[in-house]
Formats: structure tokens, sequence, C-alpha cells
């Protein structure tokens, strides 16, 4: 017999489909995305609006509410490994004249924490906020790779049996090497490398990237390859 999946958790399915959305949606959409029957979606929908953690912004669509505000400006607040990110981000980011990131698991995305951007006029077009599936482009490989095995092998459920094979052994490699490099994944002018954040007993606290537009990287990967590990294993001391 199949487990049942807790209320809560579906109601946070609901809100999580919602932060990652690139506009509102209709309860049937959110219907569609996470499994769940419209009236359930209704009803969770309901009690997330009473809490304000969601709003219709218009007729029939639905969108992250003005609580999401106050949570953003709590974690911020109270979250230690933001503040100290970001002069390591701030000197990584002007070592190299490109985009440095601080990625963090979310469920099961990358999310961006933190984020400066390159000064040059042709950079990658990633922001604060922003996330994406743990399957593709090296800052979502290497939080993938440094994370436990129940998220890992969730993530890895929805693909077939070489599919499994292919990205097992190349979360291997990333662990062996201690950092990951892509090209094309996510975006084809885009290159990056990502190296985890461990804390003193190797949890995985998120990872450093750096995001680099592909026609500039040339011979400087090693380089900038070696920053980014290095500003990950000085955030990783700090937050022991």
């Amino acid at each position: 017999m199949a487990e049942k999946t807790p209320s809560q958790d579906k109601t946070f399915a609901l809100l999580s489909a919602l932060a990652v959305a690139a506009e509102p949606l209709t309860a049937k959409t959110l219907a569609e995305q996470t499994g769940l029957p419209l009236s359930s979606v209704y009803r969770y929908l309901s009690t997330l609006s009473r809490w304000s953690l969601v709003q219709e912004r218009q007729s029939g669509y639905y969108a992250p509410g003005p609580m999401a505000v106050q949570l953003a400006a709590g974690f911020e607040q109270h979250n230690s490994m933001l503040t100290w990110a970001r002069p390591l981000l701030s000197e990584l980011a002007v070592r190299t004249g490109e985009s440095a990131a601080l990625m963090m698991l979310s469920g099961h995305r990358a999310l961006c924490v933190e984020m400066i951007d390159s000064s040059q006029a042709l950079r990658c077009c990633y922001q604060k906020g922003q996330s994406q599936p743990l399957r593709r482009g090296a800052s979502a490989k290497v939080l993938l790779a440094f994370a436990g095995n129940t998220l890992r092998n969730s993530v890895l459920a929805s693909l077939d049996d070489a599919e499994q094979d292919l990205m097992l052994a190349e979360l291997a490699r990333v662990r062996e090497q201690g950092y990951a490099v892509s090209e094309g994944e996510l975006d084809s002018t885009i290159w990056g490398v990502s190296a985890p954040v461990l804390s003193g007993r190797d949890h995985l606290l998120g990872g450093i990237s750096l995001m680099v537009p592909a026609e500039r990287v040339g011979t400087l990967a090693g380089q900038w390859i070696r920053w980014t590990c290095e500003a990950a294993q000085r955030l990783g001391a700090m937050s022991y």
C-alpha cells in the first residue's frame, strides 16, 4: 500500500510551485503540476491565503503573498552565512570580472540566495531568487553530488536506468574533484563552475558558483575553478 502524503506536504508543494513559477498560476495549472485534485488545491490555497503566503492577484490567478516578503527578510537578517558570503562573492567577482553566486538547496531545486553581478555589459542573466532543477548546470550538480542520499535518490528516481547510471558517474566525479563544471546546460552561451560549501563535518551548506559567457573563458578556466574552490572553502571554514 502506498504511503499517504501528509496534507502539510501537499500544502507546501503548492507554495513551492508558486514560488518557482515565472508568473501567477491558476488552480487548474497548480493541480496539473502537483498532481493534486482540483478541490484539494482550492482548499490548500484558501489556507495559504489566510496566512498571506498566497494572494489572488487577479481573477483566478495565484502568486506568493506579502508574508513571503517577511520570510525572505527574516532569512537574510538571521542567516550568518549570507553575511560572510557577500564579501567573498564580491572578491571573486572582482578577481574574475564575472558573476558570482551563493546557491542553496530548496527542495528539489538549486536556489540563488545571493548574487554579485559582473560589471561587464555582456554577463550571465541569472538573478537572486532564481532557481533550477537539481539535474542540469554546475550549481545544481555540485549540490546534488554533496547532498544526502535521500535527496539524491529522490531526484534520480525520475530518470530511467541508463540516465541514472550516467548521472551517478558524473556526481561521483564531482565529489572526487571537489567541484562541477558545465557549459551550455541551462543556457547555450554560459559556462559555469560551482564548488560546495561544507562545514567542518562535511555537512553541505550550499555552493559558490561562477557564471561566465562561454566566449570569455578560454585559458582562464583553471584559474577561475581554483578561485571558486578557494572561496567556497573559506566560507565553509567561517561556518564551522
